[in-house]
């Protein structure tokens, strides 16, 4: 399996940049652990990384409950 990296030079002003950083990193970022885990406890997790991938509909469904939770409301 390949990766590849892509970098990008935001320009912007401080504020912006702080913004972003802010829904990049705090807000954002428990999201997205909570929906790895979950995924990697999924019982069918093990033939969707055999394939190489999973169903969008799976992180929809994984998200549902998620909206109610003032973690990630």
């Amino acid at each position: 399996m390949s990766q590849i990296t892509v970098q990008c030079r935001l320009i912007a002003s401080e504020s912006t940049r702080q913004q972003l950083w802010t829904l990049m990193a705090e807000l954002n970022t428990p999201l997205i652990n909570e929906l790895l885990q979950q995924l990697s406890k999924h019982p069918d997790f093990e033939k969707w990384r055999q394939n190489g991938k999973f169903p969008s509909t799976v992180v929809s469904q994984l998200c549902q409950p998620l909206k109610t939770d003032p973690q990630f409301a």
